[in-house]
């Protein structure tokens, strides 16, 4: 289900509440402009989680998150103490983001330290899918045998391990479904799909992509 709708109600309302910051002029206490900072890092947090749940939990490149990277982000902050865009860097009123092996950390500089959030794929969801992965996964060895025994023991090539492919359209076949796209398991690299090779003596190898950057291979395979 597409949440983009409320999601960017939720955002908007962050910006309401938080964004509408002037620059740090004379008299502005640097606690109340520090606030304006943070409620920048939760928008800027809010687009980030978007792009990541829209891309199967795979968080937006370094190079992206700034204004006109790439990110979809409808209104992007000012720094409070500039009045001017809100840029990549260390300086106060600005921010920080990088990549972690399971997400990401996002900083925002305030007038002293530092304010920091972090996101990435739930650990719940992670399991689950991976776990259906690897069920796909093993279905689509079965299929490969399956199709060798019928075939004289010649295993199919490549472009056949495919829901429209040879394999895919044996009698009593149903394809595996991807749990990251809820359509048929496809080869490839990223989550939810696999990778086929053909070896000698009828054996192959299958690898099932995982979330986290992992792969796995059923028994055998």
């Amino acid at each position: 289900m597409n949440h983009r709708p409320t999601r960017i109600v939720l955002l908007a309302l962050l910006f309401a509440l938080g964004l509408a910051a002037l620059p740090g002029t004379a008299g502005a206490a640097p606690s109340f402009v520090d606030t304006q900072v943070k409620a920048n890092i939760l928008l800027l947090q809010g687009y980030i989680n978007a792009a990541g749940v829209d891309n199967r939990f795979v968080y937006p490149a370094v190079a992206t998150v700034k204004k006109g990277g790439g990110l979809i982000a409808p209104v992007w902050p000012a720094n409070p103490w500039t009045g001017k865009t809100m840029v990549p860097g260390k300086g106060r009123g600005n921010y920080t983001y990088s990549l972690t092996a399971t997400g990401y950390r996002l900083v925002g500089h305030l007038s002293k330290g530092a304010y920091v959030v972090t996101g990435g794929l739930p650990a719940w969801l992670r399991d689950e899918r991976n776990a259906a992965s690897r069920t796909g996964g093993t279905l689509v060895a079965e299929y490969v045998q399956a199709y060798a025994a019928a075939h004289g023991g010649v295993l199919p090539a490549a472009e056949q391990v495919t829901a429209g492919g040879a394999v895919g359209t044996q009698i009593g076949v149903f394809w595996p479904v991807d749990p990251w796209t809820n359509a048929a398991m496809i080869p490839g690299i990223a989550p939810g799909q696999y990778t086929y090779v053909a070896g000698s003596g009828g054996a192959f190898t299958l690898r099932v992509h995982l979330a986290g950057g992992t792969s796995w291979s059923p028994p055998g395979h």
